[in-house]
């Protein structure tokens, strides 16, 4: 018996069991339940690894872009001696592809410590016991994507080699005269382009979502440059005279020559659009995750309550001191037509059949005149009441079921209720959240029609104590033997355990990525401070005190990052609602406040590391500050 498939044995008794108007359910459709939620998390996993590794591109891209810079004369001197332009390259390519080596040689060995100490700290969170295993394959793929991203991103800063000039040796202030567009450029910004693609492509199985990841970071890359080179020449223009010279000369180096504007707002941007959006996303899936759990539901119901019972039911209910949360009348009804087709012509017509379940089950509605929470109308129109002598009662259909009819909003049903014929046309189409423990509906009238019919109710309570709710369900036994007491409290409780650890897990991803990000984007803004460093040496040595300093590095940092940061956390709004939205099919839910606090604490670290970067100088003579820069 442990070998038959349950699923396939189902569908292969399909007809039998209708026939019997029986309905089969097994594991796997329960697990749907909380397949979604466990998708999600998967997914989460691939963005935060995508994330992650362009986070890593775009700190390596940074740190390259500076050393370069840095090399100048060194590549000039080289290319004095005659080296070519490919040569020099390749110099400093085999440079970074040996660090490349031991970083991803690094990470991959913390990695697989982090594997192994990982299941000790958590045993009390997870499910099972976790065997710990070394996968080759594994580690040989993050060695291989560690090495590839460095290589790729270094590229893109690594090609400018090709345009320093021997003349740079003789004359430091030589500059090249800009050439025009760089066809390499492009060739190697096209390679990077693609290589996300394959990336993204790789982590999501998915090629449109592969695109649209790429897509969105080429035009968040493109907005951050153009917002770079707008805030250069605004600030150019017009430069406010009125302030501080400290604060003019510190915003003027947004403009002028050797400035480090669009360098490292894109890198500031891109992370904040990154990180913002990794967070945006990890909110989301938290909220829906606890959307999904147990708190705070119904664990009681009570089926079959007689309309003569309800006010004893209410009143047992209540003196346990446990709360009344909803009752529900159910009427029992057929389906007689449908589109003025009666169904016994339905059920042999092949060209367009329907499941004879749908047309020979008995339907369970209710009447009420608002929605529930499970509830969300996808198409028409929401009729909460009418009259009882309406002759075309508008009604709302679930959306699973008004495509199994074949209908849809417009269209004329005809139930039989107790032989009498109600004529109605589907006013509104629902989507319904299943996954609910509550009573949900594929039919639901409006009020005004069916309060007289027959009918019974559903009563929905909660208690906390097991004690209350076995005493509770003996008392509805003793006096009321027609009315059933479902106890779901075990399966919140399990509910609660399994959504609980998918929470942790994506806390933990988002923790551990953003920190890495944090850490990358650190290293990018340190390893700008050469380029203000000897600035800052010659108006120590010209008698300009620390304060008048450190705030014309603050100055261009503050704007920069907060141009940055605002920019990325408006970008990563967008992204946000479409990967919420399209790519994991939850509704999206924004928090100003955290983002808010993510785009000041950014702007405030930057402008503390960028000035950090030059508080060495103040504790040096001039001359041996002077030594130094030089």
């Amino acid at each position: 018996a442990s070998r038959v498939d349950v699923d396939h044995l189902v569908q292969y008794m399909a007809p039998q069991l209708e026939q019997l108007r029986l309905l089969a359910d097994t594991v796997k459709q329960r697990a749907a339940a909380i397949s979604r939620a466990m998708e999600n998390l998967s997914r989460y996993l691939g963005l935060s690894v995508f994330i992650a590794a362009l986070l890593a591109g775009v700190g390596i891209a940074s740190g390259v872009h500076v050393y370069i810079k840095e090399k100048s004369s060194s590549v000039a001197l080289l290319r004095c001696v005659g080296a070519t332009p490919p040569e020099t390259i390749g110099v400093y390519l085999v440079q970074i592809f040996a660090i490349g080596v031991a970083g991803s040689c690094i990470g991959a060995a913390l990695g697989i410590g982090l594997q192994t100490l990982l299941p000790l700290v958590l045993k009390d969170f997870l499910p099972v016991t976790a065997t710990v295993s070394l996968a080759p394959k594994a580690v040989f793929s993050g060695i291989g994507v560690g090495l590839g991203t460095g290589l790729l991103f270094a590229l893109l800063p690594l090609v400018s080699v090709r345009n320093v000039s021997p003349l740079l040796a003789l004359r430091s202030s030589y500059e090249k005269a800009p050439t025009g567009r760089d066809p390499w450029l492009w060739l190697i910004a096209g390679i990077v382009v693609c290589g996300i693609v394959l990336f993204a492509m790789a982590l999501t199985d998915r090629w449109i979502h592969a695109v649209w990841f790429t897509a969105g970071v080429v035009i968040a890359f493109t907005v951050i440059a153009l917002v770079a080179r707008g805030a250069s020449a605004m600030v150019k223009r017009f430069a406010a005279p009125f302030l501080p010279f400290a604060w003019r000369q510190g915003l003027a180096n947004v403009h002028r020559p050797n400035n480090q504007t669009t360098a490292l707002m894109l890198a500031l941007g891109l992370g904040a659009f990154l990180l913002v959006t990794l967070y945006n996303v990890q909110s989301t899936l938290l909220n829906e995750v606890a959307k999904r759990g147990g708190k705070n539901e119904p664990n009681l119901v009570l089926f079959d309550v007689q309309p003569d019972q309800r006010a004893a039911v209410r009143g047992l209910i209540r003196s346990f001191k446990v709360p009344l949360l909803e009752e529900v009348p159910v009427v029992t009804m057929r389906l007689a037509a449908i589109k003025g087709r009666r169904v016994e012509q339905l059920r042999n017509d092949s060209r367009q059949p329907r499941p004879r379940w749908a047309l020979r089950r008995e339907y369970r509605v209710t009447y009420r005149s608002g929605l529930s929470s499970s509830d969300r109308i996808v198409s028409g129109t929401w009729i909460p009441r009418v009259r009882s002598d309406t002759a075309l009662i508008p009604i709302s259909l679930e959306k699973s079921i008004a495509a199994t009819l074949r209908v849809g909003v417009g269209d004329r049903l005809e139930f039989e209720l107790q032989g009498v014929p109600l004529l109605t046309q589907v006013a509104s189409i629902r989507e319904v959240d299943w996954q609910r423990l509550q009573p949900n509906f594929f039919v639901i009238f409006p009020d005004g029609v069916l309060e007289q019919a027959p009918q019974f109710y559903a009563l929905v309570s909660r208690t906390d104590l097991p004690q209350t709710s076995a005493l509770l369900q003996r008392a509805v036994v003793e006096r009321f033997p027609n009315v059933s007491l479902i106890d779901l409290t075990l399966v919140l409780t399990t509910l609660d355990a399994i959504l609980g650890r998918i929470s942790a897990a994506i806390r933990f991803l988002a923790f551990f990525t953003i920190l890495a990000g944090l850490f990358v984007l650190g290293s990018a803004i340190l390893s700008r401070r050469s380029q203000r460093l000897k600035e800052s040496i010659l108006l120590k040595t010209l008698g300009a005190p620390r304060r008048q300093i450190v705030t014309m590095v603050a100055a261009e940092y503050l704007l920069l990052a907060a141009l940055a940061s605002l920019t990325g956390a408006f970008l990563s709004a967008v992204a946000s609602w479409a990967a919420a939205h399209y790519f994991f099919a939850i509704p999206f839910s924004f928090s100003p406040l955290p983002v808010a606090t993510i785009v000041v604490a950014t702007t405030a670290t930057t402008a503390a590391l960028g000035i950090a970067g030059c508080w060495g100088i103040f504790r040096r003579s001039a001359l041996e500050a002077l030594r130094v820069a030089t």
